[in-house]
């Protein structure tokens, strides 16, 4: 792929509106996200004198809030608008970390993380309007443009954190990046107001086929019709995916803390190498997803996931985890779905792969139902990883690679292209 068409695929995607929004707030939001999210964790131990098996007991509480709404705002996003569930969603971002800020006790943390996880219910009108926002064939560059821009600041963040805590201590550290994210929360707020437009159409009136040759516009009924073939393969890799890493991730900065020794800024360089590899790799995974497909990208991703928990488990000199965290920093750049690049069902070329398979009238409904099926069943998950790291962290970090290993062959068997794609009605 030639250099102009990068360069005029860039053009197109950021020449549209609504990916300039969301990019640019959402940039700010993972600057301020930075100073404090990976280390929430250690704070809870350290400063708030919580036992580990509460941390899992906390990190379960707000999993079971959050899934409660991710359906629920995918509904609301496909009747009422993507914009309205954003805007909302988002205000609800100013709220969450005031009052972690003031808790001083465990016990207090937990309405703050209630509200924080209620605010997910914008993320299926979030992935949505993006998808919306671009022709199907740059969809995959889209996502890649977005991923690629706003987590730019995760690059850089966890190293600065890291040496950031290690000069102010984790106590104080955290309260100045909560009070520092309040304002960033804020003021994305108002710029989505302001300036995001409205992409839902009430009747696209497009035809396109699912990978069996269904067309997806004649299915009627409940969402859930929906879920089969590869769409259903795609939700049992996502509830793989988000019940070994809840499992698991809450708990790797505290292993690297205790287990191996690492400062919190040796650790957090070895987050800001990962990043620094994936950034780059998010727009190439788009481009390469638009043109050779979605699959062979999230298959990629998939496979290199496990490395994650095994590197620490296995290694300790820290030239070699360098080293394997530049590969974990492909496996988030190209974007299959995992927490460096997405989420558990986000990712340019996983995103590109769903909106694919979906007209737009159920884009919301089917990104919230997977979404909240992956949570209810990764419920337990961070409850028993709490239980597993007391028990012994070596096991749990095992059992998390080795279960998150399992979507492999999910993917090579049953993860289809569609046949033929939606045909885009112009540029919003």
């Amino acid at each position: 792929m030639g250099r102009s068409q990068v360069a005029s695929i860039l053009r197109q995607v950021f020449s549209n509106r609504n990916i300039i929004v969301i990019s640019s707030t959402n940039m700010l939001y993972s600057i301020f996200n930075g100073l404090w999210q990976l280390w929430w964790t250690l704070y809870l131990i350290e400063e708030l004198k919580t036992p580990v098996a509460i941390v899992g007991l906390l990190a379960t509480i707000q999993n079971t809030s959050r899934i409660l709404f991710q359906l629920p705002g995918g509904i609301v996003a496909d009747r009422i608008g993507r914009k309205r569930v954003i805007v909302f969603g988002t205000s609800l971002r100013v709220i969450a970390p005031i009052i972690l800020l003031l808790a001083r006790s465990w016990a207090w943390v937990i309405p703050g993380m209630v509200i924080n996880a209620i605010a997910s219910l914008y993320s299926p009108a979030f992935n949505a309007l993006i998808s919306e926002s671009l022709p199907q064939e740059r969809r995959g560059a889209a996502f890649g443009a977005y991923r690629m821009l706003t987590s730019t600041p995760r690059i850089f963040m966890p190293v600065i954190s890291g040496y950031y805590l290690d000069v102010m201590g984790i106590g104080r550290g955290v309260r100045v990046g909560l009070m520092m994210f309040t304002a960033a929360a804020l003021t994305a707020v108002l710029l989505r107001a302001a300036f995001l437009t409205e992409t839902l159409e009430r009747d696209d009136g497009q035809r396109s086929a699912d990978p069996d040759g269904v067309p997806v516009e004649e299915e009627r009924g409940s969402p859930l019709r929906r879920l089969h073939g590869t769409l259903l393969a795609m939700l049992v890799v996502s509830v793989i995916s988000g019940f070994s890493m809840r499992m698991v991730w809450s708990f790797l900065a505290p292993y690297a803390y205790y287990e191996i020794g690492l400062t919190t800024t040796q650790y957090g360089l070895l987050q800001t190498l990962a990043m620094g590899i994936s950034v780059p790799l998010y727009l190439l995974s788009g481009l390469i997803a638009d043109r050779f497909g979605r699959i062979p990208c999230i298959f990629l991703a998939r496979a290199l996931g496990p490395v994650d928990s095994l590197s620490l488990l296995l290694l300790r000199d820290y030239r070699q985890l360098l080293a394997i965290y530049a590969v974990i920093g492909v496996a988030g750049g190209l974007g299959g779905g995992r927490l460096r690049g997405g989420g558990y069902t986000g990712g340019p070329a996983w995103q590109a792969l769903v909106a694919d398979l979906v007209p737009s009238r159920d884009r919301g409904k089917i990104m919230g139902l997977m979404g909240t099926v992956t949570g209810l069943i990764s419920l337990p998950a961070s409850a028993i990883g709490g239980y597993l790291y007391d028990y012994d962290p070596h096991l749990l970090l095992a059992l998390g690679s080795a279960l998150e290993a399992t979507s492999i062959p999910i993917i090579l068997l049953f993860f289809r292209e569609p046949k033929r794609r939606k045909t885009f009605r112009g540029n919003r």
